[in-house]
C-alpha cells in the first residue's frame, strides 16, 4: 500500500491469477546446406510449401537438409531452419548515375551485400541477390518509368524460366529520397525493397545526392558471379547449430540431425540439449555403418560413445519416393522420427512413447535394413532404436531409448520429454516469484500453483498413479527452506514424481489346466508365476 497524505479513494489492481502455461512441445530445429535461403537469419517455417519457397527444391547431391525438414513438416507445423554455406557469394549489379554516358553492368561476387563503388565508376546504388548463391545469376532487373520531377522510378525484377527466358516476378516503385507515397508507405528504395523482396536487396550510395537518378535499363540485366562456394564443413554446421544455444532467444524442443553424422556435429547437438535442458536431439546412424548390426553397434560404442538422456539414436535409413526428382532415394530417419514426435503429441501426450503401431508408424516406402528379433535385441542393448519393417503392417519406430548408459527412468525418451515439459513449464512461471518475499505466503502460492498443474497432468497419465496417490508431491515449506537457506536469498522447490512408464515388453502366457481345475484357486496359489 502506498503512503497517502490526503483523503480519497485510491483504486489499484493486483494480479495473482498465476497459471503454469501450456508448453509447445513439437517445435523443431534443423540446419544444413541449401542452394538458396537466408544464411544469417533463422527462418520460422510452417509448411512444406513455404520451405521450398525459401530454400528451393531438394536434390540428393546437396544432402538431406530439405528431406529432413519436409519429412517433419508432414506432421509438424513449426520448424526453425538455418541454411549453412561455405564461402557462398552474392551476385550483383552496378546501377550508374544517369547522364554519365556509361551503361549499368553486373558486378563481381561479394560475400556481404554492402555498397562498394568500383574504381572509376559513378554509381547511385547496387542490386544484389537477396541471399548468396548461383541462383542469383538467374535474377535480373530493369529500371523503367523514371520521373525526374518526383525523383521516382520502377525497379522491375525478372527471373529465368526453364528455357532461359526472362519473366517478371516483382516490381517496385521507389525513390532515392526519403518520402512516402499516397498511401503513406515509405518509398526510399532500401526501406521499400530490403526485407520484402523475395529476390533482391538494394544498397544505396548515401554519399551521392538523393536527387541523382539511375541510368534507365530497358532490357533485362542479369546478375553474375553468384556462387554456392565450397562444400560445407563440420565447423560450418557446428557454428550454425550454435545459433540455437540460447533458450531465451529461440524456443525449440526437437533438434534433428539431418544426416550430418560426424561425431563432432552430433556432439554439438548433444551439448545444446544438455545446456538448454528444454529440448531433445534426434540423431542418425551414419549410412556407411549400415552394412550390418555389428558395424552399427561398434560405431555407437567405440566412435560416438555418448552418454546422455537428452539424445536418442535411430537406425536404419528410410526409403522414400522423391517427387521432385522422380526417383526412390535413401535418407536419414531423423526428420521422420521428429514427425512422429509431433504426431505423438497431437494424438497423445509428450510423455507417451513416440514408437510402436499407435504413434510410431513412419510414412515411408522402405528401409535400408530389416532386422531380426535377435538383431533388434543387440541394437537395443546399446541404445540404437530400430526403424523396423513388419511385412504387411508397416514401417515402425520400434524403440525409445535415450543414449544414457545408466539404467534408470531417464533411459527412455518419453520420461526425458516429460521432465523437459515439467522443468520448462514450471520454471517459466516461477520466474514471476523472483524477488518476492521468501515467506510462508509465497511458498504456499508456489506449492498451490505447481500442485494444480501436476494434478492436471496426472489426469492425463503423466505419472504412475495408484489409489490415493497421484504420482507426485511438491515440497516448498520450512522443511527445505530453512533459515540458513533463506539467509542465502534462496527459495527451494522440490517436486517428486513417479514418471509414467511405457509397456515395452509384453509377456503372453497360456496356462493349460485340467478340466476340473478352479481358475480362482490357481490364481490365488500363484501357480502361473
Amino acid at each position: 500500500m502506498g503512503f497517502y497524505v490526503s483523503p480519497g479513494v485510491y483504486a489499484r489492481e493486483r494480479d495473482i491469477s498465476n497459471l503454469i502455461p501450456n508448453l509447445a512441445t513439437t517445435t523443431a530445429a534443423v540446419v544444413g546446406y541449401a542452394r538458396k535461403g537466408s544464411t544469417t537469419d533463422i527462418q520460422l517455417i510452417t509448411s512444406g510449401q513455404q520451405f521450398v519457397q525459401e530454400y528451393g527444391e531438394p536434390n540428393p547431391v546437396d544432402g538431406y537438409f530439405h528431406y529432413t525438414a519436409l519429412a517433419f513438416l508432414e506432421k509438424g507445423n513449426k520448424l526453425f531452419a538455418l541454411r549453412v554455406v561455405n564461402g557462398a557469394l552474392f551476385g550483383g549489379e552496378n546501377i550508374r548515375k544517369s547522364g554519365t554516358g556509361a551503361n549499368n553492368a553486373f558486378t563481381a561476387g561479394v560475400s556481404t551485400p554492402v555498397f562498394n563503388e568500383p574504381i572509376a565508376q559513378t554509381l547511385v546504388f547496387q542490386v544484389f541477390g537477396r541471399d548468396p548463391g548461383v541462383w542469383n545469376n538467374e535474377i535480373g532487373i530493369r529500371i523503367t518509368n523514371l520521373d525526374a520531377v518526383e525523383f521516382e522510378f520502377d525497379i522491375d525484377v525478372y527471373a529465368k524460366d526453364e528455357d532461359g527466358n526472362p519473366f517478371q516476378v516483382e516490381t517496385w516503385r521507389v525513390s532515392r529520397k526519403h518520402k512516402v507515397d499516397g498511401f503513406g508507405r515509405q518509398m526510399y528504395l532500401e526501406d521499400r525493397i530490403n526485407g520484402f523482396s523475395r529476390y533482391i536487396v538494394v544498397k544505396d550510395d548515401v554519399a551521392e545526392a538523393d536527387t541523382s537518378m539511375p541510368e534507365p535499363q530497358a532490357t533485362t540485366l542479369f546478375m553474375d558471379f553468384g556462387s554456392d562456394g565450397s562444400a560445407i564443413t563440420d565447423a560450418n554446421l557446428i557454428t550454425a547449430w550454435g545459433s540455437f544455444s540460447n533458450p531465451d532467444d529461440i524456443d525449440i524442443r526437437i533438434l534433428m540431425n539431418a544426416g550430418y553424422t560426424s561425431v563432432s556435429v552430433q556432439q554439438k547437438i548433444k551439448e545444446i540439449c544438455e545446456s538448454r535442458r528444454d529440448c531433445f536431439g534426434i540423431l542418425d546412424t551414419p549410412f556407411s555403418e549400415l552394412t550390418n548390426v555389428t558395424s552399427m553397434v561398434d560405431w555407437r560404442k567405440n566412435t560416438q560413445n555418448f552418454n546422455s538422456s537428452y539424445i536418442a539414436l535411430y537406425t536404419a535409413w528410410v526409403k522414400i519416393y522423391d517427387a521432385f526428382n522422380d526417383k526412390i532415394i535413401e535418407i536419414p530417419p531423423s526428420g521422420y522420427v521428429g514427425a512422429q514426435f509431433a504426431f505423438n503429441d497431437f494424438v497423445g501426450e509428450p510423455w507417451l512413447a513416440p514408437a510402436g503401431f499407435n504413434r510410431g508408424v513412419v510414412n515411408v516406402i522402405g528401409v535400408t535394413n530389416v532386422f531380426s528379433q535377435g538383431e533388434r535385441d543387440i541394437l537395443y542393448i546399446d541404445q540404437l532404436n530400430p526403424i523396423q519393417m513388419f511385412r504387411g503392417e508397416g514401417i515402425v519406430i520400434w524403440g525409445q531409448k535415450t543414449e544414457q548408459r545408466k539404467a534408470s527412468a531417464l533411459d527412455r525418451v518419453n520420461v526425458r520429454r516429460l521432465l523437459i515439459v515439467l522443468e520448462k513449464a514450471i520454471a517459466t512461471q516461477l520466474k514471476f516469484f523472483v524477488f518476492e518475499p521468501n515467506n510462508q505466503i509465497t511458498r504456499f502460492r508456489i506449492t498451490s500453483l505447481i500442485e494444480e498443474f501436476l494434478t492436471l497432468l496426472s489426469a492425463r497419465n503423466a505419472f504412475q498413479t495408484e489409489l490415493g496417490d497421484q504420482g507426485f508431491r511438491v515440497l516448498c515449506d520450512e522443511t527445505n527452506n530453512t533459515p540458513a537457506i533463506i539467509d542465502l536469498n534462496e527459495l527451494h522447490v522440490d517436486v517428486f514424481i513417479k514418471p509414467s512408464r511405457a509397456a515395452e515388453f509384453i509377456q503372453l502366457q497360456l496356462i493349460v489346466t485340467s478340466t476340473g481345475a478352479s481358475f480362482d484357486e490357481l490364481i490365488a496359489r500363484g501357480v502361473f508365476f
